[in-house]
C-alpha cells in the first residue's frame, strides 16, 4: 500500500510513525528538556534530576534521580541516548498486571562524541547533550547546554523603560548562547513596535560590551502643537549571544516635524518608551 494513514479506525500507529508527527508539531521544541533534568557532580559522580524531555519527538521521563560516573581526565557530555538497534523486551505476561516493558533504547549516559542521526528519517542512535563535562583525576566540572534547555519564545515580561540606559540599570537576560535573534516588544507613547535584533553576527561598532544595535525610528502620528508631528528615534543596545547577556536603551531623540534638529528626551519621554516582552529565535 503506497498510501498510508495513521490516525483512522483500526490501523497500525507505530512508535516511529508517532514520533514522527510529534517531532513535526513540536517544531523548535523537539529536542528540547522540558523540565527538570538538572546535573550535579560530586567527586568523579553526576547526578541527574528527575524530569522530562522531548528528544526526537520522543517523550522521555526521568522519574527518580540518576548517577553516571565519570572516568578520570576525560572529556565529554551527559546525553539521553535513543538507540534503536538494541531490541526492547518484556517482563511478565501480556495482559496481566505483572506485564512490564523493558525499554533498552533509551539510557542516560556519559559519551566522549556525539551521535545526531535523524531518527524520523532512518537514522539509528541520537545523543541529546544535556551537559558537557570536563573531568580531572578527582572532580567533574559541567557546563549546561542551553540550547537544549532554552526554548523558542519569550524568555521576559515585564516594564523596562528606557530611563534604563545606562551599564548599571541594564535587565539581566542570562545566558544566550546559540540565541539568533531577540524578538522585542516595545511601546514608545501609542505606538507599538516589534524589533527583531540580530545577534548571530556582529554587525554594529557601537563599543566592544554593546556589540549589537537596533536604532528604530518610530512616528508618533499625533498632532504635539502648531500642526507639528513627532517621530522618535531609539536605541536598543545587547551584549549579545554570550553567557550573562545584558540588554538596555540607547539614546532617545525625537524630532518634530519640519524641524531638522533632534532633542533628547527627558524623564517623562523615557518613562512613557518601554519594553514590555522579549522572546528568543534560534
Amino acid at each position: 500500500m503506497t498510501l498510508q494513514g495513521y490516525q483512522f479506525d483500526k490501523a497500525k500507529v507505530t512508535p516511529e510513525a508517532d514520533a514522527q508527527l510529534y517531532s513535526y508539531l513540536a517544531q523548535s521544541s523537539d529536542n528540547k528538556v522540558i523540565s527538570g533534568l538538572t546535573a550535579t557532580a560530586t567527586g568523579l559522580n553526576v547526578y541527574i534530576a528527575e524530569g522530562k524531555a522531548l528528544v526526537q519527538g520522543r517523550l522521555v521521563d526521568n522519574s527518580q534521580q540518576m548517577q553516571l560516573s565519570a572516568q578520570a581526565n576525560k572529556t565529554g557530555y551527559v546525553c539521553i541516548t535513543i538507540d534503536l538497534t538494541q531490541n526492547n523486551t518484556s517482563t511478565g505476561t501480556p495482559g496481566t498486571s505483572n506485564y512490564a516493558p523493558v525499554n533498552n533504547q533509551l539510557r542516560l549516559e556519559l559519551v566522549d562524541t556525539l551521535n545526531q542521526q535523524n531518527l524520523n528519517s532512518g537514522g539509528l542512535i541520537y545523543t541529546f547533550p544535556l551537559y558537557s563535562y570536563v573531568s580531572t583525576g578527582a572532580t567533574v566540572t559541567l557546563t549546561k547546554i542551553v540550547t537544549s534547555h532554552m526554548k523558542k519564545g519569550v524568555i521576559w515580561t515585564g516594564k523596562f523603560d528606557a530611563n534604563a540606559n545606562r551599564d548599571s540599570n541594564a535587565l539581566k537576560l542570562g545566558d544566550l548562547t546559540g540565541v539568533k535573534y531577540l524578538h522585542i516588544d516595545l511601546l514608545c507613547y501609542n505606538k507599538f513596535l516589534r524589533i527583531t535584533l540580530d545577534i548571530s553576527n556582529s554587525y554594529s561598532n557601537y563599543n566592544l560590551k554593546w556589540k549589537y544595535v537596533s536604532q528604530q525610528l518610530i512616528p508618533e502620528m499625533e498632532v504635539v502643537a502648531g500642526d507639528a508631528y513627532r517621530a522618535w528615534k531609539v536605541d536598543i543596545l545587547s551584549t549579545g549571544a554570550i553567557s550573562n547577556s545584558e540588554l538596555r536603551f540607547g539614546a532617545l531623540r525625537y524630532l518634530n516635524s519640519g524641524s531638522s534638529t533632534w532633542n533628547s528626551a527627558d524623564g517623562t519621554n523615557q518613562s512613557n518608551t518601554f519594553i514590555t516582552s522579549i522572546a528568543v529565535e534560534y
